[in-house]
Order: C-alpha cells, then sequence, then structure tokens
C-alpha cells in the first residue's frame, strides 16, 4: 500500500522536503501483505492442471445432464427399453471419455448397488447399471452407431427447402464424424494436414445460406468430401447373424476366431453402405445447391465467352497469315518475275558473247589457214583473249582485225592483243600484294627494306622445297611455315619472299651442258601456287569432261570451269600431280 514518509526536524535537512509516493511490490511483499490479511494467498501460485481440468469436465457433464432417472420407479419392460446413457445418467455424446463413464458408473453405484439398495446381486437395476458401464466402457461406438435412434434419411433432390432440410441431415451425421473424436484428432490431423490443411477439424464448416461465398461453398463440399465416418457395425452385425451367443459358447479358439471373421465380414459390408449413404448425400446436396448451380452457369458463360474470343483470335491470326502469305507469294512472283527477265538478259548476253567469241575465231582460224599453219598455233593467246574481254571489248577487236588487209597482220594484232591483257592480268594480281606489302611495313607507304635469306634459311628452303614436292595443295604456304618453324626469322618470311628466291636460284644454276638456265616465267613460278578451291574445281572438270572427249576441247573446257587459269595451266597441273602420285608409289 502507498506509504508517506516524512522526514524529522532534528535532521539537518531543508526545512521544505517534497512528499514521495512509494508503490510497493514483489514476490515478497505479496508474502507480507497475505499474512497480514488472515492467510488469503496473494501470490501468483496456481492449482494443478488435473485439477482444474477435471472440474471443467464435471461442470460440462452437469451441464448437458438429462434430468435423473429413478431405476427402482421403472417397470421391468421400460427398464429394458431404457438407454445406456439414461441409466447412468450422462448425455448422449460422442466425445465422452472412458474416465466420465467411470464417474457416472461410481455415482451410480453409490445407490443402485446391492450392498446400499439390499436388493441382491440379481437386481435387474443393478445388472442394467452394470451392463451400461461395460457397453460404454469399452463398446461405445459400436453402441452408438446402431443401438442409439438416429435418422438415416437423405432429402429429395427436389426438395423447396434445400437449406433447412440439407443442414439439418448435415447436422445429424455430423455426429459421426472421426476428425471430431478426441483421440482422431490427436493422431489422424498430421496425416490429413497436407491434403486439407485449409479446414479446422474442431470447427467444421456450415452448410450457410444463399448469401455464403462460394470459396466457403466449395470448402463446406471438400470437407464432407473427405468424411469419415467412425460408425461401429459390430453390435448390429452380430446381432443380424445372430452369433453373439455362439461366439460366447464357442468351444475352441478356432471357432471363436471364425465367427469373429464372419462378424467383421458383415460389419465391413454395413460401413461400405454407409459411406455410400454420406456420398450419395454429399452428391445429391451439391446437384441441388442453387449456389453451385449459379456458379456453374457462370463458369459456363465465362468458358463460351472464353472460347468466343479463342475463336475471333484464330480467326484474326488465320486473316493475318493468309495477308502475309498473299503479300509473301506476290513478293515472290514479282523476284521470279525479276529472276527470269534477269536471267534472259543473261542468256541474251551470253548468246550474243558466244558468237563473238565464234567470230573471233572464226576470223583467227581463217588466217591461220591462209598461211598454212597449225589451227593450234595460237591456241593460248585465243583462249586467254576470250576469257578475259568481254563482248564489247571482242567486238572491237573483231572490228579491227576485218580491217586487216592480210592474215599476216592479223595474227600480229592477235599476238599484241594477247600479250596486253596478259600483262593487264599480271598487274591486276601483284597490285594488291605491293600496296599490302607496303602497308604492313611501313606506316608511311615507304618502300620496304628486303632481309636477304641467310645461310640456315637457304638450307630450310631447300629442304622445304624436297619435302613438299610439286603439285601438292598450299606447296609455298607449308614451305614457308616450315622455314619459320626451324628458323624463326624476323620478320617471318612469306611464300612469295620463298618463290623469288627459288626462282633466282634456280635461274642461276648452270645446266648440264654448262649454259646457264633460262628466267623462268611467271608460269613456271607464282601460277603454280593452286588454291584448294581450284584444286577442287580441277577435278570436278577431270569427272565432267571425260578422256574420251577430243583433247583440246576436252581442256578448253576445263579451263573455263577454273577460274584464272588457262589451258596450258591446267595440263601442267594435272601432269605434276599425275608424277607426284607415281612418285608416292
Amino acid at each position: 500500500m502507498p506509504t508517506i514518509t516524512t522526514l524529522t526536524e532534528s535532521l539537518d535537512w531543508p526545512e521544505t522536503l517534497e512528499t514521495t509516493t512509494i508503490e510497493c511490490a514483489g514476490e515478497a511483499f505479496l508474502e507480507f501483505q497475505s499474512l497480514l490479511s488472515a492467510g488469503e494467498d496473494y501470490t501468483f501460485s496456481e492449482a494443478p492442471e488435473s485439477e482444474n481440468d477435471e472440474s471443467d469436465n464435471d461442470d460440462a457433464l452437469e451441464e448437458d445432464e438429462a434430468p435423473a432417472v429413478d431405476l427402482f420407479s421403472l417397470s421391468e419392460n421400460a427398464l429394458e427399453e431404457l438407454d445406456y446413457y439414461k441409466v447412468l445418467h450422462l448425455p448422449f455424446k460422442a466425445n465422452l471419455t472412458p474416465d466420465d463413464v467411470k464417474k457416472a458408473y461410481r455415482k451410480a453405484c453409490l445407490k443402485y448397488h446391492p450392498d446400499k439398495s439390499g436388493r441382491g446381486e440379481e437386481d435387474a437395476v443393478f445388472l442394467k447399471v452394470k451392463a451400461a458401464f461395460d457397453i460404454l466402457s469399452t463398446q461405445k461406438l459400436a453402441y452408438d452407431s446402431t443401438e442409439m435412434p438416429f435418422d438415416d434419411s437423405i432429402p429429395d433432390e427436389n426438395t423447396d427447402n434445400f437449406f433447412s432440410d440439407f443442414g439439418s441431415a448435415f447436422e445429424r451425421n455430423l455426429h459421426f464424424d472421426a476428425r471430431l473424436l478426441p483421440a482422431v484428432n490427436n493422431k489422424k490431423s498430421n496425416r490429413r494436414k497436407s491434403r486439407s490443411s485449409r479446414i479446422n477439424f474442431s470447427n467444421p464448416p456450415s452448410l450457410g445460406d444463399e448469401s455464403t461465398p462460394i470459396e466457403q461453398v466449395h470448402e463446406f463440399y471438400d470437407y464432407w468430401a473427405h468424411f469419415e465416418s467412425w460408425r461401429d457395425f459390430g453390435m448390429q452385425a452380430s446381432r443380424e447373424l445372430e452369433t453373439q451367443d455362439q461366439l460366447e459358447q464357442a468351444e475352441s479358439r478356432y471357432e471363436k476366431r471364425w465367427y469373429q471373421k464372419e462378424i467383421d465380414r458383415k460389419a465391413k459390408k454395413l460401413k461400405q453402405q454407409e459411406q455410400s449413404r454420406i456420398t450419395t448425400l454429399v452428391e445429391r446436396a451439391m446437384a441441388s445447391d442453387p449456389r453451385l448451380q449459379q456458379e456453374k452457369e457462370r463458369l459456363i458463360k465465362e468458358k463460351e465467352e472464353k472460347q468466343r474470343r479463342k475463336e475471333e483470335e484464330a480467326l484474326e491470326k488465320i486473316r493475318q497469315e493468309e495477308a502475309a502469305r498473299l503479300a509473301e507469294e506476290r513478293m515472290q512472283r514479282e523476284a521470279e518475275n525479276k529472276k527470269k527477265s534477269e536471267k534472259l538478259i543473261r542468256e541474251k548476253e551470253k548468246k550474243m558473247l558466244r558468237k563473238t567469241k565464234q567470230a573471233f575465231r572464226k576470223i583467227v582460224g581463217e588466217a591461220l589457214a591462209s598461211l598454212r599453219q597449225s589451227e593450234h598455233a595460237l591456241e593460248d593467246e585465243v583462249d586467254l583473249i576470250c576469257t578475259e574481254l568481254n563482248r564489247e571489248q571482242l567486238t572491237k577487236l573483231n572490228r579491227n582485225l576485218e580491217s586487216k588487209s592480210t592474215p599476216a597482220e592479223v595474227l600480229e594484232l592477235v599476238r599484241k592483243r594477247a600479250a596486253n591483257v596478259e600483262d593487264k592480268r599480271e598487274e591486276e594480281e601483284s597490285t594488291p600484294e605491293i600496296v599490302q606489302i607496303s602497308v604492313i611495313s611501313s606506316p608511311e607507304s615507304s618502300v620496304p627494306k628486303k632481309v636477304p635469306f641467310s645461310p640456315d634459311e637457304m638450307s630450310a628452303l631447300a629442304k622445304g622445297v624436297k619435302k613438299f614436292p610439286a603439285g601438292g595443295g598450299n606447296r609455298w604456304d607449308q614451305i614457308a611455315a616450315y622455314i619459320n618453324n626451324v628458323c624463326h626469322p624476323e620478320p617471318p618470311r612469306t611464300k612469295e619472299e620463298c618463290i623469288e628466291i627459288f626462282n633466282q636460284n634456280k635461274a642461276s644454276r648452270p645446266n648440264s651442258n654448262g649454259a646457264t638456265a633460262p628466267k623462268t616465267t611467271q608460269e613456271d613460278g607464282v601460277e603454280d601456287v593452286w588454291t584448294a578451291e581450284q584444286d577442287k574445281a580441277l577435278q570436278s572438270a577431270l569427272v565432267e569432261f571425260p578422256a574420251s572427249m577430243d583433247k583440246n576441247e576436252r581442256w578448253a573446257n576445263i579451263a573455263k570451269s577454273i577460274p584464272g587459269k588457262t589451258k596450258k595451266q591446267c595440263v601442267q597441273r594435272f601432269k605434276a600431280i599425275r608424277d607426284a602420285l607415281k612418285s608416292k608409289k
């Protein structure tokens, strides 16, 4: 309690002091207050849980108990018809425990036991009480399932009062829900948690009314779709089979076991019928529920609307694809027409070029015939001119040839024109290499300074020429790579440098008669280098134009199939490959 403390005036303190309120608290203070209050306990001690639970259960039983019935006042028939719950003054509930039955039995024994009533051990009232205790203690579920009155009827589908009729039917059958039993809730709730975790078994959903949300309606029917009844039909099966007396009077365990199996088989069949009844109740309710019917109609409309939109999108997609297809076909037709027109122009150009070449060959042939020379005397020059010049240039050349008065002048003009074409082609082929070398060597476009070959490089070049004979693909690339790998020069040697040094050494070597060999032409040096594409084209042309054809015609066609190569070069390449193959054998 609040305590006011005032300091005495004898102390040397200030004359005016503040008044302070102190609030007492703590366990020691509460114990002190208990002593002052004549033993009243102010501490935070609590009664044992078991006692509280027991008192709560007793209060619950007292509230649910039916009015007491005096069994001594009943007749024999009335006592026989009285159910066991009324005999022990117990409420008809599914969650009664064996302890509750035991307490009620002990309370009834205080009144109906022969020691209290003096009516003997064969008293019908006490035997009834004892039977009620035995059954409710050991076979309560079986007794509640079949011996207690229960309405098994199912409302009709065409009922006008759906919610009242089916609501009462579900409430009646909810009494047999195995999930509401304490033992089932403790043992099986974890097993069912994953399947229906959103359902509260201790507070099952109700049927509701027309204003119940559809989610709760689905939750209600989901709860009943997984309904498991705890009804035990063992007593009913034993009564229908009339085997209870035989079971009790069985002479051996095998006979007793046989009777028990028959009872169990019959009880299982009755349990299946019960489950079918519950299933029929749920299905009939779902078929008659106006809320589900409205939801079904709504879903059908949504599905139809979705299907309609899907069909419209499909039609729109088909229209777009059809328009795209028509546009593509139109573009293809235009492209094909363009290709056809271009092809006609090219064919016309080729035809005119072929006629121009034929006229050129005819003029040269007539000039050779007039001078009584071989028709193949200028074959290389004629092939070179026909290969390198276009139709306008050939037409102009034909006019110049026709203007000449003598065949010798014609042939002289052909040789000069062929030499000009050859020089121009060599210049075009060498120009990119010179530019590339100058760009790489000097950023100022100065002439690169050539580094002479060392003796080791000359030795490696000689070995490389022997190691990689003529006729192989990319021969000089391989020789240059071989020199770079062996000698490691700076900068690395290129195939052009290797070819140049090889040609210089070849020109400086004396012949067998002591004379110096003439300098090699371009055909002896650079043009010996064939690319892989040219080798592949040569092989294809050899297959396409067999040896059975005329020799000149065959090699002329082969030369046309290989870009940048003349008939003479093709023949030399073929001979080199043939000699290389023979040397390997």
